[in-house]
């Protein structure tokens, strides 16, 4: 447990971190650098290691700052703090810091919050917010987010009864779910208003590829995980303009492009990709992604993968042949996420599941840096007498991000 600082950090072709880094916490999380709370909701890193500052975590003020909220099913006795769980966070020009919460509940995306660097909250939505937000010009935010749907008059249910009209083979297959998540992207201001909603099914359902639907959980259609924004350099190629949002779509392997006005879904994108996360378009008609399940096992599954949407090409850029023996394995059969550097020559990797992200290098794969998500819990009398001697290995859920991106 006294070892935890000196472990979390190893450098491999990087002396030190050439960004401040944003790592997530939550409860027993960096309670070190958080004496008195019941952890650090995140940590900002620079150099080798120094802390530049550290995000109390306050769960019991959060929802009292609610300004929107919506229906939800929970157990008896539910409370934030043991219930809710940080799933997604990105940072504001001020340091305030946008954080999404998934809990046990129905449904499980609980809502998002903007916090400021003392750990208060300033305003709370429960809008059924989740997974990873993403925040754009003048403090504008994009945040997946559900509606809870009805199942037998859904547009779903309608397109899949005409898809196995005619394939009796398949029509015994069908079922629908009656009370199906239908994803949005919230667009939410900097001070929590509602903006406008896009209806991510609705876009699939009224485009050409409709049919990838057919197949797909009717519980869960598409599972939004991630949304983002075209950079400027993008070729020209069809169906990808500046400023269009790209969103990852897990539970078709897939990702789109929709219209930034009309919010028409242009593209969609399959591939040697399976339940990827953090699709986010890097140059021309490049993408990169966290490819959860497409690798093959000669390094692991789970991959930093690159594609060409026009050729089609996939490099997998990491893991290689080149990466450290206790890295070459890692794996995170769900969430997990990348983070593109300023200077976009360097990735930030995260293994959720694993405790572990790696920064590489773009140009070769090669690994720079290596954050182990280790913590001191000997503190905990609930935990085995093995606390003493042994520190405990958290997930990583959200993704490292880097600040300044």
């Amino acid at each position: 447990p006294n070892s935890v600082e000196t472990r979390r950090f190893e450098f491999f072709a990087s002396d030190a971190l050439n960004d401040l880094i944003l790592v997530p916490g939550g409860p027993r999380h960096f309670t070190e650098y958080c004496p008195g709370y019941v952890g650090c909701l995140a940590v900002e890193y620079a150099g080798r290691g120094k802390v530049e500052h550290a995000y109390p975590y306050l769960p019991d003020e959060i929802e009292k700052k609610a300004i929107v909220a919506f229906p939800y099913e929970r157990s008896p006795g539910f409370s934030f703090v043991r219930k809710a769980y940080i799933t997604g966070l990105s940072r504001y020009a001020n340091g305030d810091l946008l954080v999404v919460f998934h809990a046990h509940a129905f449904p499980f995306g609980y809502g998002v919050a903007r916090i400021n660097r003392a750990g208060r909250p300033i305003w709370f939505r429960l809008d059924y917010s989740h997974h990873q937000p993403h925040i754009t010009r003048g403090d504008v935010a994009l945040v997946p987010s559900l509606r809870v749907g009805e199942g037998p008059g859904s547009k779903l249910i309608r397109l899949r009864r005409r898809l196995t009209r005619n394939d009796s083979h398949n029509t015994k297959l069908f079922y629908y779910c009656s009370r199906p998540y239908l994803d949005f992207v919230h667009v939410i201001d900097g001070a929590g208003s509602l903006l406008k909603k896009i209806p991510i099914l609705d876009a699939l359902i009224e485009s050409p590829y409709a049919a990838v639907l057919k197949y797909t959980d009717p519980c869960d259609p598409t599972h939004l995980n991630f949304v983002h924004e075209v950079e400027e350099d993008t070729d020209g190629a069809d169906g990808i303009e500046p400023g269009d949002l790209v969103v990852s779509l897990r539970n078709i392997h897939a990702f789109a492009t929709l219209d930034q006005d009309t919010h028409r879904l242009k593209r969609l994108v399959r591939g040697g990709f399976f339940a990827q996360h953090s699709v986010m378009h890097f140059e021309g008609t490049k993408f990169l992604m966290f490819d959860n399940w497409g690798r093959e096992d000669t390094h692991g599954r789970s991959r930093l993968l690159m594609i060409d949407v026009v050729d089609g090409t996939e490099i997998t850029i990491f893991p290689n042949d080149a990466t450290p023996e206790h890295l070459r394995n890692l794996f995170s059969h769900k969430s997990g996420g990348i983070a593109i550097s300023p200077d976009r020559r360097r990735v930030m990797v995260t293994f959720s599941l694993e405790g572990q992200a790696v920064e590489v290098r773009l140009a070769d794969g090669a690994v720079l840096t290596a954050f182990t998500s280790v913590h001191d819990v000997s503190y905990l009398d609930s935990l085995p007498e093995k606390r003493k001697t042994q520190a405990a290995l958290y997930n990583l859920r959200p993704a490292i991000q880097y600040i300044g991106e």
